[in-house]
């Protein structure tokens, strides 16, 4: 990590989201820690929760550590800032076919590829062939509903009235 990234951490809680993910690394400086994370799953939630770095989020990030095995979540900005994987127009995707009112963004089909909610090569294509497109035949849109049915249930987006409620990590 970068001094202009820890720069850039420091007035977002820094020390809070530090003192949250070192515990559960084996590296003992965050620098080091934040190469054994990687991004396993994402959600939106309709109702705020809290980022490790005490900020309230409705996107969660889901990481798991490869060494140690340790799972959390932290927030959107977090993971940008922390991992620096920009989730930004992943979300957009996802509460784009969310909410029905359009098509998988590249960031979305490549994630939902990447976390195995495509069956094949076949759709990741079909995919991005069709994300521009307007007008899809029946079939078509009957394939791609079908497909965002999958993504949607894999990249869980739930409304939550209990925060302690348990999330599905996937």
């Amino acid at each position: 990590m970068t001094v202009s990234q820890q720069a850039a951490l420091q007035g977002h809680n820094f020390e809070r989201l530090r003192d949250h993910i070192l515990p559960l690394s084996r590296a003992t400086t965050f620098s080091v820690a934040v190469t054994e994370w990687d991004l396993v799953a994402v959600e939106i939630s309709d109702e705020f929760d809290s980022c490790p770095c005490g900020q309230e989020i409705k996107e969660h990030c889901f990481i798991h550590n490869r060494i140690t095995g340790h799972r959390t979540h932290v927030g959107n900005v977090c993971i940008n800032r922390f991992l620096a994987i920009d989730t930004g127009t992943l979300f957009d995707g996802l509460k784009r076919i969310k909410n029905s009112q359009g098509r998988a963004n590249l960031d979305l089909i490549e994630h939902a590829y990447r976390m195995g909610y495509l069956y094949d090569l076949n759709e990741y294509e079909f995919l991005v062939k069709i994300k521009r497109k307007r007008i899809l035949s029946p079939k078509q849109a009957a394939w791609e509903q079908k497909i965002h049915r999958r993504i949607l249930s894999e990249t869980v987006v739930t409304k939550r009235s209990d925060p302690s409620t348990s999330r599905k990590r996937v």
